[in-house]
């Protein structure tokens, strides 16, 4: 099953999120995704993280973050549509 994974820190934290990767093992390390954290810097507003990977549940998912981050994050279960 396809998951959204989206994971929200202040921007204070963007150290911390990003250093929770250290020693951490998990196939989302050294990939691209998407995230909020590297615009132009003037936004108050909390920062996400977003992947989408293939587990067998919500718990196999969440597994793929570090535990921090997945503390501080959601899964939801999605698949692909076309837009009309």
């Amino acid at each position: 099953m396809r998951y959204a994974l989206s994971h929200t820190h202040a921007p204070d934290e963007c150290g911390v999120s990003y250093a929770a990767w250290r020693g951490f093992e998990s196939r989302l390390r050294h990939e691209p995704t998407l995230a909020t954290c590297a615009h132009d810097g003037q936004s108050e507003e909390d920062h996400v993280v977003l992947w989408t990977v293939e587990a067998e549940s919500i718990t196999e998912a969440l597994a793929l973050l570090p535990p921090w981050l997945a503390e501080r994050a959601q899964a939801r279960p999605v698949q692909e549509v076309a837009i009309p």
